[in-house]
């Protein structure tokens, strides 16, 4: 029996939380559910913010849900996505920035 803490997660998706990856992992998961409930037809149900049903056979809770469900994932296709998209471009030139002054000093001769 091993008492050693394990500070390794288990599958593909898990890692380290601020990472280039990470972000461009969670960006892509949010556009594919609005694709998802986009083509789904949910962008009808937003009718609700004016108080009007889109379909009279679902009622005026359902209608809600959906409608906030694809405003919440439209908001986060739109604002979330690209911000995750860009902090992951500026980690990795962040690190390329730090990689590339490390050689330079590395480089450097010593007084």
């Amino acid at each position: 029996m091993r008492n050693e803490p394990s500070n390794q997660r288990s599958g593909a998706l898990m890692g380290e939380f601020f990472t280039a990856k990470y972000f461009l992992i969670r960006a892509g998961a949010i556009v594919v559910l609005f694709l998802v409930v986009h083509l789904a037809g949910l962008r009808e149900y937003t009718t609700f913010l004016s108080g009007t049903l889109a379909n009279p056979e679902v009622s005026f809770r359902l209608s809600a849900f959906y409608g906030m469900t694809y405003i919440v994932l439209y908001l986060g296709a739109v604002v979330v996505g690209p911000i995750l998209v860009l902090a992951a471009g500026l980690l990795v030139l962040r690190k390329r920035l730090v990689k590339t002054s490390d050689k330079s000093l590395s480089n450097s001769p010593l007084p």
